[in-house]
């Protein structure tokens, strides 16, 4: 068929002959039609209702949670990461009551400030304390190391280690996500 040769009449009553008539469907008015305004303010309405602050606020924050929620779980289904997690939650880790030992140190070192005796030894045990974390977070590490070389070979230890020192510092009973594994658990 050419550019401007004249139309076949056959094709054109063969499309006509194969097409099904269309039933058209009367439908009743419910009411006068709505002028542009007034339909576009409606569509606006729908798209972006008109909340209250109260309403808005909700909204958003129920919208931050569930965004904050979606970043969690794919930042923490990371290999390493559910690793390092297993490691810490599978034994007591003196990071978990790091808090409360130091708030009783300090509050023993107010009672205690003026006797400079006393408040020496309350310095001696803060010192040992955090000493003690520093070589629990250290064991820590290493048996996470050891355990990330037999698993995942060549796996990025990048950002773990604080990840880690972190989870160990939480109560276990407040770490987001909850453990997975009970004390003592081989891992």
């Amino acid at each position: 068929m050419g550019l401007f040769s004249k139309k076949d009449d056959s094709a054109k009553t063969d499309a006509t002959e194969t097409a099904p008539p269309t039933p058209t469907a009367h439908r009743k008015k419910e009411g006068p039609t709505p002028t542009r305004k007034e339909a576009e303010a409606a569509r606006r309405a729908r798209v972006n209702p008109t909340l209250t602050k109260k309403e808005r606020r909700r909204r958003d924050a129920e919208s931050d949670r569930r965004m904050r929620q979606e970043q969690l779980a794919k930042r923490d289904s990371d290999p390493g990461r559910t690793l390092m997690r297993d490691v810490v939650d599978s034994r007591f880790r003196l990071g978990e009551v790091v808090m409360p030992l130091l708030l009783l140190t300090l509050a023993t070192s107010l009672i205690v400030g003026k006797n400079p005796s006393l408040a020496n030894y309350v310095m001696i045990a803060f010192y040992l304390i955090v000493l003690a974390v520093l070589v629990d977070i250290t064991i820590m590490w290493r048996q996470f190391t050891r355990l990330l070389e037999q698993r995942h070979p060549g796996y990025p230890k990048k950002g773990l280690f604080m990840y880690g020192m972190n989870r160990c510092l939480q109560i276990r009973r407040w770490r987001i996500p909850a453990p997975r594994v009970n004390r003592g658990d081989k891992i």
